[in-house]
């Protein structure tokens, strides 16, 4: 670089410093860069507040809970009875079983008030409530295994308590002692494959304040009864310890010791929290239509979750559950002690590229550790083959059992029972050995593959195993095509497996001197691995081959039987993209042969796991990015802590892989480089403006602006010596790369579309327009507002708005599901067109404004039914005042693609609240209590369809002695939407 090039970029850097700017080029006069001082300038603090959730009215219901963690112990807090948590842990196996839940029923002036406000701080980690004269901080220590609630404003002279509790089919031994009441129970992992450890699970209860004591209520409660200090504060503690058994009380104390007294326990929490949120990569975006803003806010909740879910010795989360967030008691999806893979590896993409790769360590223990116990049931239930088939649905000690049954029950990596989901999937092994090598590929730790070897040693032996030579010469299986096609041949994950995997060993074993004789085997194997298979893209059930590719009609298939069942909805073409990275956008035609595989693909929207931004991502389709992460973000993300529902209704669990997706797709968006070669905003969306860090390899980072589609800033933060292949940012534009720390030219100006950065560790390099450098550019720090109110998407929302109590159930209305026969073109009550007919119900005797007597309750009919207009509610959380007096309150209701059901909840005049659950069977027929029978439907045309039209009753029993005044409905669906379930309320009524 020549003298005076030098003095350009210190002259500039400091230009900036002083005057804040420097004159920019005339064709960027409206851009800004956030380099300045040898720096990429966030404020991380100011970003991360971006996502806090917002409650502007209390989230009551358990659906609507806040998670709170801290990677082995979490939490979920709601407004229930004024406070309600239900405390979870990691290692609770096999069922996961929840320590209990506390209430604190004395919040409930604060949770009533009028001018109750909440947000959950992603920084600090704190949830704060505001309302009623009280102020509650509510966290779970990062230091410690306990819930800390610190209130101030109550009144000194009242009488406060925290009561502990657990549920019927729970057998604790319930103590108390002073000022701790203690729930301790204990059990044995001891069905088919169990460990025949013991596990166990301890909840215990303390307060700071005056006066403070600890009672058994029975053989599940305990209650601490106290005073607030004189100043109107006091502290509530839950200790959620690990248990096997012991002496409860002393290890109690022993874990609480004076936290429930110091003055202050959360140092050390916000310290963690701080140093988390210093070390990972955040990204803010920007658009017009608020997609950007609102997938950010994913994103940064996403790394907070990880974060609260994934530091334990066991992940926290399987199959997609964040298990740490549990709030329906026991209830698990699933087999809470089996891991599955397919669920798990976005999340290991997302924090890999986010800068947080120690939240992957426990999911690589879980099968290193594993190894041996997976080779015993790979000799043991694979026969013939050798090394180690990875379970896709591992149980956390290593073997395949589905459900702590037989292996008749869907057992992964089990050639001796019938083809089921997982009994012949082969690839699982391939995928985690992947992650390894992405890992190694990033931090470079040669002690860290060499723990990781062995898996893929293993996992590279079984697949040459399994693989039979052909007469064609080439390595055939006859397995799983994952979970979609069942016992086939050529599956194309096999292939894929292979295709990745075996030139991943060799590089690890020739770079520990390692095992030669297998890297023989390996490199024999490579030529003899069968191309992917094809198919027609119009059906998908024609057998072709790579040399239909030139017609330019032939897709990816599933396997070499296209024609087969399939079992379930995976885009299993275009796993050559991701996880796999076999198949990039520089392919050459097989980058063509995976659009058209992508355009022509099955399944779409299909799950909250739905890989297909990804998949767009790797292919550089920025477009299609942005389309389905909105698209599955609409359907699935329905709880508004931003965790989704598997299939598009409100559950019993919260799903956090919609957020993996989420913030993996956004981090390969904007930089990636799985094959070696750096990519800056491969794949960001146009409209979308973007600010962020990327990991990438060689313990290296990115730091990206895009405005307009366009890179603005780019700088490589070398993290080790390395020559770093780089394709040009500017694709027919001249581009230097500028040594940051010395001023030095690395690459000189040039148009090449790929060139080479060599890298020392520790210095950073500009790489720059030639004719334009970001230098030149004005100054302006990456920054943001906190939240202040919730966030929307179309149906869906992060937080809860200020909440509207409608004055009826009819001011509610949003649905048109009754139609007059001669006028049924305004019906919609299942997103298809289809409605009940007026007519057929009042013969059923439901007629517009007339009355409906069933269980003892009088409802009224809506008088809207028939003519054309709203005349039900999907419900969504409504809260609506109650009137009349009773104590049932019924509903008149239906599903459709239902099942439905959904928690609700009464509030009480006194501020307690009550939950009750309303289930309803599809409006086509099924269990319950029906009270209207229409013997017909509408559709659109002004035509009919013979099938009845049920409507049921759901009762609900009030608290004898309160007076109710209003009751939220289940949030169940932001609309009626085809193939997904809602519930619909036509009447309520008290009696």
């Amino acid at each position: 670089m020549s003298t005076s090039s030098r003095l350009r970029v210190a002259f500039v850097a400091t230009t900036l410093t002083v005057a804040g700017l420097a004159t920019p080029a005339a064709d960027a006069a409206t851009l800004t860069t956030a380099w300045q001082n040898g720096a990429f300038q966030l404020d991380r603090h100011a970003v991360v507040s971006r996502s806090n959730i917002v409650l502007g009215a209390p989230n009551t219901a358990a659906t609507q809970s806040l998670p709170l963690g801290n990677g082995v112990a979490g939490a979920a807090v709601w407004a229930a009875n004024g406070f309600t948590a239900q405390l979870n842990r990691d290692d609770t196996f096999p069922d996961r079983k929840s320590p209990g839940q506390v209430t604190i029923p004395g919040l409930a002036k604060l949770t009533s008030a009028a001018d109750f406000a909440a947000h959950l701080d992603l920084y600090d980690g704190v949830l704060t409530e505001t309302g009623g004269g009280l102020t509650a901080r509510v966290y779970l220590r990062a230091d410690k295994d306990e819930l800390v609630v610190d209130v101030a404003g109550a009144d000194p002279n009242s009488t406060q308590t925290a009561q502990g509790y657990l549920w019927s089919g729970r057998s604790p031994q319930a103590q108390a002692s002073g000022a701790i009441g203690t729930l301790a129970e204990t059990w044995v992992d001891n069905p088919t494959g169990g460990t025949g450890q013991t596990f166990g699970s301890l909840l215990a209860v303390t307060a700071g304040g005056r006066n403070v004591s600890a009672t058994v209520v029975d053989g599940q409660t305990v209650r601490t009864t106290f005073n607030p200090n004189a100043n109107g504060t006091f502290r509530v503690v839950v200790g959620v310890p690990h248990w096997t058994g012991g002496n409860a009380q002393s290890t109690a104390s022993a874990l609480l010791g004076a936290d429930a007294t110091a003055s202050t326990v959360d140092t050390n929490h916000l310290n963690w929290w701080h140093d988390f949120w210093t070390g990972a990569n955040l990204i803010e975006a920007n658009s017009a239509d608020g997609s950007g803003q609102y997938l950010e806010n994913l994103r940064t909740i996403y790394l907070y979750q990880e974060a609260s879910l994934n530091r334990g010795q066991y992940p926290g989360t399987q199959a997609g559950v964040a298990d740490l967030f549990a709030f329906s008691k026991d209830t698990q999806d699933w087999v809470p002690a089996d891991y599955w893979f397919w669920n798990l590896r976005m999340q290991l993409a997302a924090n890999l590229s986010s800068g947080a790769p120690a939240l992957n360590t426990s999911y690589f223990s879980l099968y290193t550790s594993n190894l041996a116990n997976i080779q015993a049931w790979t000799q043991a239930h694979v026969p013939g083959s050798t090394g180690a088939c990875v379970p896709e649905t591992m149980r956390f000690n290593g073997n395949g059992y589905y459900g702590g049954g037989s292996a008749a029950s869907n057992a992964s990596c089990d050639s001796t029972i019938a083809p089921s989901y997982n009994s012949m999937n082969y690839s699982t092994g391939a995928e985690v050995s992947l992650w390894i090598w992405q890992t190694y590929l990033q931090n470079r730790s040669q002690s860290f593959l060499q723990s990781g070897y062995p898996l893929m040693k293993a996992a590279a032996q079984f697949l040459l195993s399994i693989a039979k030579t052909g007469s064609d010469g080439k390595l055939h299986t006859t397995a799983n095509a994952h979970e979609t096609q069942w016992n086939v041949t050529d599956p194309v994950t096999d292939i894929l497996a292979m295709q990745a995997l075996f030139p991943v060993v060799i590089s690890a074993a020739q770079t520990l001197n390692a095992d030669p004789a297998l890297v023989s085997q390996l490199q024999a194997a490579l030529p003899k691995i069968p191309p992917l298979p094809r198919t027609d893209a119009a059906t998908h059930k024609q057998v072709l081959t790579a040399a239909d590719d030139a017609g330019g009609q032939d897709v990816i298939a599933f396997s070499t039987q296209p024609a087969a069942q399939l079992n379930n909805g995976e885009n299993l073409d275009l796993e050559s993209t991701f996880s796999y990275g076999v198949i990039g956008d520089n392919s050459g035609s097989l980058t063509d042969l995976a659009k058209r595989s992508y355009n022509s693909r099955l399944f779409q929207n299909n799950a909250d796991w739905d890989y297909d931004a990804l998949y767009a991502a790797r292919l550089d389709l920025a477009s299609e990015v942005k389309t389905n992460l909105v698209n599955n973000v609409k359907k699935y993300q329905l709880y508004p802590n931003g965790m989704a529902s598997l299939f598009g209704s409100v559950g019993d669990e919260f799903y956090n892989e919609e957020t993996g997706i989420v913030a993996a797709s956004m981090n390969e968006a904007l930089a990636q480089d799985y094959d070696g070669l750096l990519r800056i905003a491969p794949a960001w969306p146009s409209d979308w403006d973007g600010d962020g860090t990327v990991s990438v390899q060689n313990n290296s980072k990115v730091d990206v602006q895009v405005r307009g589609g366009v890179p603005v800033t780019v700088v490589l933060e070398a993290g080790g010596n390395a020559a770093m292949a780089v394709r040009s940012p500017w694709s027919g534009q001249s581009v230097e790369v500028i040594d940051a720390n010395t001023g030095a030219t690395v690459v000189a100006p040039t148009t090449a579309g790929q060139f080479t950065v060599n890298t020392a560790q520790g210095h950073k390099y500009l790489i720059e327009k030639t004719a334009a450098p970001f230098t030149q550019l004005p100054f302006a720090q990456v920054t943001g507002t906190a939240a202040t109110s919730a966030k929307h998407l179309g149906p869906v929302q992060i937080g809860l708005d200020k909440a509207v109590v409608a004055s009826s159930l009819s001011a509610t209305y949003n649905n048109v599901g009754v139609t007059a026969d001669n006028n049924t073109n305004p019906g919609n009550i299942d997103g298809g067109g289809a409605s009940m007919s007026a007519t057929a119900m009042a013969n059923a005797g439901a007629r517009p404004g007339g009355t409906v007597s069933h269980a003892g309750l009088t409802f009224t009919w809506p008088s809207q039914a028939g003519t054309g207009t709203a005349d039900n509610t999907v419900s969504n959380g409504q809260t609506i005042a109650l009137t009349g007096s009773g104590n049932t309150l019924g509903f008149l209701v239906t599903a459709t693609y239902g099942p439905a059901s959904g928690t609700g909840t009464v509030t009480y005049t006194d501020g307690s609240t009550q939950d009750f659950t309303v289930s309803s069977s599809d409006w086509w027929g099924g269990s319950g209590d029906a009270a209207i029978t229409g013997t017909y439907q509408n559709r659109a045309g002004n035509t009919t369809f013979q099938a009845n039209a049920v409507v049921y009753y759901v009762g609900v029993p009030l608290q004898a002695g309160k007076t109710a005044a209003t009751v939220r409905l289940p949030a169940v669906s932001g609309a009626a939407t085809a193939g997904t379930p809602s519930l619909h309320v036509f009447a309520m009524a008290r009696g």
